[in-house]
């Protein structure tokens, strides 16, 4: 059951988690408090970064990735003990009484304080997230009172600054929505990381239907119909968060589908409606009428799906093959297939719209950081679904450096580090890949925590790259961190010189160049 953390330390990178607010957003002082809680989570220092994170997320609630860090860490201090098992804890008691009180009296800040200290106790047990939880939600239940209050101010305002001035409102409250549901929903999933509580997992998905997350309610009813295929509850709600979101899609988002039929079938009394027999429309018509016939139309699914993959309306076409597939119980290899390169083609153009914006943003930009750390995750999922691939080459040719190389290049983007070494090792000695094999290998290393290696590695790549192309500065930078992670600032300092002397917008090697002569 303790290996379920690593799940949880890997959502610390997640895209769906991005924080409302990053670590650049922070005043200085808490910033290097979160830089500090880092380093002694890397040095095992658990209750150093409990006692530095915990007093930090209490006071800066909509920073995530900071609670993220403060749970693993307090997971690894308990070394995986929670509730998991039903055993009721500590934090049950404090659940039913202090933190379900401040709830019930309106003081839903104090109850998420209050939640998030009892987490020690029990950090990933489903009574004490529950708790979490719903103090999250009591948050998230008041910034949507004020939206709906601020929107009907809004629409009856008359002058131009009072409404800019209710605009201003409304965003507030959007965010606070944001940030509290982030939060009802990281505690949600972190029970869910039980296996055998499908209950956690239920809970997560009918959370999802409820805030409209279709796409991540009907993956939660989709993981759980695989693992329990006789869970028929599951099975009903993945149908209905499919359909919910393909309504939404259409512009149908509150229309339910039978309903829609119905508006319809009550309008042909009046006028004949004429419905192109290959149009979506008609399409989805059949495809839903049969399936709640009990009696599947499978051509008609499969000719909808084609029709939206056509288009280009891929997130269309995946929900229509992966309903193709299950209704073939996951065995259509083709349909496998099919699914498999639609999800690829949505990652690829989600990076490419994203490397585009952050083109066009400034390097020195918070919402630059931000972004490539979104683009970091979406490449590692894209390299998830592309390893297959790279590994049947390597097994076709073994002896091809080339693919070797890819093969590490894959695992490296998957966070896959310690696979991608011997690949990387092997791909050093081709000439045409030995530099970006380096740059890699020193990653892995410095992953690894191996930073001995990873500094040697990446100066013997800098050695070999004679002038200060883009190539030479990712490894001085990678190896300024290392230093920096050694504790050696003198060296960690001299990398980063180097690249500001030839490139001033490079990351935040101004910020670290002119800070250190500052102090």
């Amino acid at each position: 059951m303790f290996d379920a953390y690593c799940k949880l330390r890997l959502a610390r990178y997640n895209g769906h988690f991005l924080p409302v607010k990053t670590e650049h957003d922070l005043l200085p002082a808490k910033r290097s408090i979160y830089l500090k809680a880092l380093s002694a989570l890397e040095l095992r220092n658990y209750a150093l970064t409990v006692s530095l994170m915990q007093p930090l997320v209490v006071d800066e609630p909509e920073f995530l990735a900071g609670r993220k860090l403060l749970r693993e860490a307090q997971v690894l201090q308990s070394k995986g003990k929670s509730s998991f098992l039903g055993i009721p804890t500590r934090g049950l008691s404090l659940g039913k009484g202090k933190i379900h009180s401040l709830i019930a009296s309106g003081d839903w800040r104090a109850a998420l304080t209050a939640a998030e200290k009892a987490m020690g106790d029990d950090p990933m047990g489903a009574h004490s997230n529950k708790d979490l939880f719903d103090a999250a939600e009591a948050g998230a239940a008041a910034g949507r009172a004020d939206r709906d209050k601020l929107r009907g101010e809004a629409a009856s305002a008359v002058d131009e600054a009072s409404k800019a001035a209710l605009e201003r409102k409304l965003e507030a409250a959007s965010k606070q929505i944001q940030t509290y549901e982030a939060i009802a929903r990281f505690a949600l999933e972190t029970a869910a990381l039980d296996p055998k509580n499908t209950k956690a997992r239920h809970e997560l998905g009918d959370y999802f239907l409820r805030i409209e997350d279709f796409d991540e309610a009907l993956k939660v009813f989709e993981d759980i119909v695989r693992k329990t295929p006789g869970d028929l509850d599951a099975r009903d709600k993945a149908k209905e968060a499919a359909a919910r979101r393909s309504m939404k899609n259409s512009g149908l988002r509150n229309t339910t589908f039978s309903g829609m039929v119905k508006q319809r079938q009550e309008s042909g009394k009046d006028e004949k409606v004429v419905v192109a027999e290959d149009s979506p429309e008609e399409l989805m018509r059949i495809v839903y009428e049969a399936h709640e016939a009990g009696t599947p139309d499978k051509e008609a699914a499969r000719k909808l799906a084609d029709l939206y993959y056509n288009r280009n309306d891929y997130d269309n076409a995946l929900e229509y093959y992966r309903y193709l597939s299950a209704l073939a119980n996951q065995t259509d290899s083709g349909l496998l297939r099919k699914i498999s390169d639609i999800e690829v083609r949505i990652l690829s153009r989600s990076i490419s719209e994203k490397e585009e914006t952050l083109e066009s943003l400034d390097s020195s930009d918070p919402a630059a950081s931000a972004l490539r750390d979104e683009l970091t995750e979406l490449r590692r999922t894209r390299a998830e679904h592309t390893l297959g691939a790279a590994k049947r080459r390597v097994e076709r040719n073994p002896t091809d450096l080339q693919f070797r190389y890819e093969l590490g290049e894959q695992l490296v983007l998957a966070a896959h580090y310690k696979e991608a070494i011997p690949e990387l090792q092997k791909a050093r000695t081709n000439p045409n890949t030995r530099l970006r094999a380096l740059n890699l290998l020193g990653r892995c290393y410095l992953e690894r925590n191996m930073l001995d290696l990873a500094a040697k590695t990446l100066s013997d790549a800098a050695s070999e790259v004679p002038g200060m192309d883009g190539t030479k500065k990712d490894i001085l930078y990678q190896l300024g961190l290392v230093y920096e992670r050694m504790g050696d600032a003198t060296k960690c300092l001299e990398c980063m010189k180097q690249i500001y002397e030839a490139d001033y917008g490079y990351l935040d090697v101004a910020e670290r160049v002119e800070s250190s002569y500052a102090s």
